[in-house]
């Protein structure tokens, strides 16, 4: 495992951390769970992530990135630490690709209209 030190270049540790925090947040997204209770270091099968799960955030990470990547990378890189490290150190991301974008979603609740509760209240014209 490849850690941050002193040595490191200021703008790899950028990339790194851009790339953590988007994980982080489709992750989250996509399974449902609060974002903080994610840790970088831990394997992401403790968390749930399946097959078709990883394959969709890896999609997703391609278009975020505009960059092919190999449908396996969370499976091959099990943490979003590791992962991060071998999408800046081997798969030559750079900050400048990781500043212009944000997260496409962002963990949240369902709007109220759109829940069971919406439909609920326009049934019954609450």
């Amino acid at each position: 495992m490849q850690l941050k030190d002193s040595n490191s270049k200021p703008s790899t540790n950028n990339a790194v951390d851009t790339i953590q925090g988007w994980l982080v947040n489709q992750i989250a997204t996509q399974l449902n769970i609060n974002a903080q209770t994610i840790k970088v270091t831990e394997p992401l099968t403790r968390y749930g992530l399946d097959s078709i799960d990883s394959v969709t955030i890896v999609g997703e990470l391609e278009d975020w990135l505009d960059a092919e990547l190999p449908p396996t990378l969370l499976w091959d890189y099990p943490t979003i630490e590791k992962a991060s490290q071998y999408l800046v150190n081997e798969a030559g991301v750079t900050p400048a690709e990781t500043a212009k974008a944000e997260p496409t979603t962002k963990p949240q609740e369902a709007p109220k209209e759109k829940a069971w509760g919406g439909l609920w209240n326009k049934i019954s014209g609450s």
